[in-house]
């Protein structure tokens, strides 16, 4: 591009990752112009609290965080309902159906943030026409599946859920909390398989509780279904289960099936370097059509989730603007509850990191929030891992009722900025009876590591 001139920008969907990249771009670079293609009616959504919105806890505002005329306003020209159905990589045009922009459309810079769809197998008498079988990917989905339910509220009394993921344990706490009686369907034999069975022993036991049924090493053979109702799933014990709603839940794949193979993918997967470069000219990708790289290797790691899609936004502008970027990766960081049990990892597992040839080691304690005299405080279960050679954390993973997505926000900080663990005792943390304990879990993991 020759020097000064005006740039066009287009960017093709209006998730966390292409709004977060427009605004920040747009505040940067005033002159240029910036063109947000986004298929649906609804921009800047947020697919994490969706279970939630379902469930009545959270409004439809901390779903859909903005409207297209705030952006507009901001200076980003936002096309919703303009679906991108072809790229011309060398000739730098789009091919866009919509009421505004209908047929071809040029750009200088393509910035590909579609997202990721819900991926279904291949199961005898699924169909999308089903009007009671609902995937969820998109803030569209969970309107649709509000909207049935408050439609049908006396007729539905039985869900199945197939999937034991975040958003499928979510969901089935959502439909729980609507009196709904829920059964759990997982082809795994375990739930989040990176976690050791011994903490997520208080999720089983709070499904349980809450009268769910879990089907562990059960996957679906078939949905069988009258006047485009779905009646029952049929698994391939050949155990059949009624519903009156079903959410498929089993992961989701990249929405990128309009894009040529000349955009260089893996496993479905756009493959791009530390400054979100595609492999071709004035190509970026961002959010969860990307393949990130777990934190300090080259180990490509599939981490769809929605700080990780801002985050690309925003380094992705900054980089665009002139800013001397890279993006590192991930440490695989996450955090889900059910119910009132929290569950949170970052890092390695004990198992990969004897696999990738680390010398790893795992201290078990019970870590504590506040003072333990006190009614409501109960120990959080915990699980560190440890390189006994370098002294350095390699991962963590906890389980209780509060504060442990903050206490594994703590591991992650340590093992990013690589400090070890014989640091730990000079760091200052925050105590008080009802606030804190005296022993933070890394002042723990220091007494039993530097003896």
């Amino acid at each position: 591009m020759k020097a000064g001139k005006k740039m066009k920008i287009a960017v093709i969907g209006g998730g966390a990752a292409g709004m977060m990249f427009s605004t920040q771009y747009k505040k940067a670079n005033p002159n240029d112009e910036v063109f947000v293609f986004e298929k649906s009616q609804y921009v800047a959504w947020a697919g994490c609290p969706t279970p939630y919105y379902i469930a009545d806890e959270l409004s439809f505002n901390d779903v859909v965080l903005g409207t297209p005329e705030d952006f507009i306003k901001r200076g980003v020209n936002v096309k919703i309902l303009h679906k991108v159905t072809n790229i011309d990589f060398k000739n730098k045009t789009l091919t866009v159906e919509g009421n505004e922009i209908n047929g071809a459309f040029e750009y200088d810079r393509l910035i590909i943030a579609v997202g990721a769809k819900s991926f279904v197998p291949n199961i005898n008498g699924y169909s999308e026409n089903l009007e009671n079988v609902f995937t969820l990917s998109h803030a569209e989905h969970a309107v649709k599946i509000k909207e049935y339910i408050n439609e049908n509220k006396d007729k539905i009394k039985k869900a199945v859920v197939v999937g034991a993921g975040f958003i499928g344990l979510e969901t089935a706490e959502a439909f729980n909390r609507k009196d709904m009686e829920v059964t759990i369907v997982e082809k795994s034999d375990k739930i989040f398989p990176t976690v050791s069975e011994n903490l997520k022993s208080e999720i089983y036991e709070s499904i349980e509780k809450y009268g769910i049924a879990l089907k562990l090493n059960s996957g679906v053979n078939e949905i069988v279904s009258e006047n485009n109702i779905a009646k029952s799933v049929q698994l391939d014990n050949g155990e059949s289960i009624d519903f009156d709603i079903a959410l498929f839940s089993i992961g989701i794949t990249p929405n990128i099936d309009f894009i040529s193979s000349e955009l260089k993918t893996e496993n479905g997967k756009i493959v791009v370097n530390d400054k979100f470069e595609t492999n071709l000219p004035d190509v970026y990708a961002v959010g969860d059509c990307i393949f990130n790289k777990f934190y300090h290797t080259d180990r490509n790691l599939y981490a769809p989730f929605g700080d990780v899609a801002n985050k690309h936004g925003m380094l992705l502008a900054k980089y665009l603007s002139g800013q001397n970027i890279s993006w590192k990766g991930l440490l695989r960081s996450f955090a889900t509850s059910f119910y009132d049990i929290k569950l949170a990892q970052t890092g390695l597992s004990l198992e990969e990191a004897q696999s990738l040839g680390y010398n790893a080691e795992k201290i078990e304690m019970r870590a504590m929030y506040k003072n333990s005299g006190f009614k409501d405080s109960f120990p959080i279960k915990t699980e560190i891992i440890y390189d006994k050679d370098k002294k350095v954390l390699l991962g963590g993973a906890m389980v209780g009722k509060e504060a442990v997505a903050q206490f594994i926000d703590q591991i992650a900080i340590v093992i990013t900025l690589e400090t070890p663990i014989e640091k730990f005792i000079e760091i200052d943390f925050a105590y008080s009876p009802t606030n804190a304990s005296v022993w933070n879990p890394l002042l723990v993991t220091y007494r039993k590591v530097i003896k």
